[in-house]
């Protein structure tokens, strides 16, 4: 039988950032979405819309910010909008149902409303409760609390930090 090799540390992060019950703030997602900017285009025939920063998008208790330009791609139906952010960084901030704030910021952040899933690309950085992972890459599940981040440049390493109690 072969054996699996984990690194610790993506262990770690993962144990520490995916546990327990805690969940999204659920009543987020039934909210409308504010999206407030210097300037816009639609492209109304698709219904698409490129925000010019400084953006700011509100959704319940979830923030998303850009200083560059954030894209609002509508896909079939509603609720499974996709937010392109752009900045340096561009910045996400939610509160779970359980109180506590989860935090990431990115030169690019890519949020899917319909599978609840961020990714973070180019100095990502998520932090959640007392803990920190940096990366190249990080892809964030916000309903099952799971993380996975990656070093995609040569040279790159993830870095996570940990807080005692």
């Amino acid at each position: 039988m072969p054996s699996i090799s984990i690194h610790p540390v993506k262990l770690l992060c993962c144990l520490l950032l995916c546990s327990g019950a805690v969940q999204a703030k659920q009543s987020d997602y039934k909210e409308q979405i504010f999206v407030d900017a210097s300037s816009q285009q639609a492209e109304l025939a698709i219904n698409n819309g490129t925000y010019f920063g400084p953006v700011t998008i509100t959704q319940g208790t979830t923030k998303i910010t850009a200083d560059d330009k954030v894209e609002i791609i509508r896909h079939d139906k509603p609720g499974s909008e996709e937010i392109i952010a752009y900045g340096k960084p561009a910045t996400f901030f939610q509160i779970l149902d359980n109180g506590k704030p989860v935090t990431g910021k990115a030169n690019k952040l890519n949020y899917k409303l319909k599978e609840k899933l961020i990714v973070l690309t180019d100095n990502a950085e998520l932090k959640q409760y007392d803990s920190q992972v940096n990366g190249d890459l990080i892809r964030y599940d916000i309903e099952k609390q799971q993380m996975n981040a990656d070093s995609t440049k040569k040279g790159s390493r993830v870095r996570s930090v940990f807080m005692p109690e």
